[in-house]
């Protein structure tokens, strides 16, 4: 996290006191920096049932171990992604201010709050957190990665994780936003690798990080690529779901 990053903390504050990111009402002090208390009460939150494999919620128990539309055709090289949110509503409003309104700071309050649920707590704990990577000429006009942010942030509130960045984007793909399934999945395939130095431990266990997982393709591949490198372990995680 960088100056730029975080200009809207300290003086500012004083001089621009800042408005909670869902109700736009002025806030005071309490447990984050850019949620009121029910600014944070109106992120939707996904609760069981959900897919064992995707995460994916679900308004009814389904039957059988594989019935999930959503990841059946996947076959991901990670064991069982979990996310926190449904990315509709406000949070998906916070997370396109985060990616495309230069507010990298609004990721910090959201992992505060994943953090505040158990089964994600669990799902990460004692991991290698891996951030989904983004290609170097889209860091650059970005100005950072939001799920290396995510990543840090995760490590520094759940034990024994850590955040490590292991894996590049050495080739520069499509926005995934307006393709289908089957595209997302043709769009990143090969588009990650190790980086160079980097070595993987197959007796740790590797948690691929994103800030929303949509069709799975992406975690997919970098979970892909970490496979390839040795890792026996491999699970997904991203603070929304949508």
């Amino acid at each position: 996290m960088g100056l730029l990053d975080d200009l809207d903390r300290g003086l500012l504050d004083l001089i621009f006191p800042r408005d909670c990111a869902v109700t736009q009402s002025p806030l005071d002090q309490g447990a984050y920096r850019h949620l009121s208390p029910e600014g944070a009460a109106a992120l939707p939150r996904i609760a069981d049932p959900r897919c064992l494999t995707c995460g994916h919620p679900f308004d009814g128990w389904l039957e059988g171990e594989r019935s999930c539309p959503h990841c059946i055709a996947l076959h991901p090289a990670f064991d069982r992604a979990l996310c926190v949110f449904r990315a509709k509503g406000p949070v998906r409003q916070i997370l396109h201010r985060i990616k495309y309104e230069r507010s990298p700071y609004l990721a910090d309050d959201l992992v505060a709050a994943a953090c505040t649920d158990e089964p994600f707590r669990r799902h990460l704990a004692g991991a290698v957190l891996v951030p989904v990577p983004l290609h170097t000429a889209k860091a650059w006009s970005r100005g950072y990665n939001q799920s290396e942010r995510i990543a840090v942030g995760l490590a520094r509130l759940i034990p024994g994780c850590t955040a490590e960045a292991l894996l590049e984007k050495h080739r520069p793909t499509e926005s995934q936003t307006r393709l289908d399934r089957t595209q997302r999945l043709r769009n990143v395939a090969k588009a990650f690798r190790l980086k160079r130095g980097q070595a993987v431990d197959p007796s740790r266990r590797y948690v691929v990080i994103d800030d929303v997982l949509t069709t799975g393709a992406t975690l997919h591949a970098c979970a892909t690529v970490l496979r390839a490198a040795g890792a026996k372990s491999v699970d997904a995680a991203a603070l929304a779901h949508g």
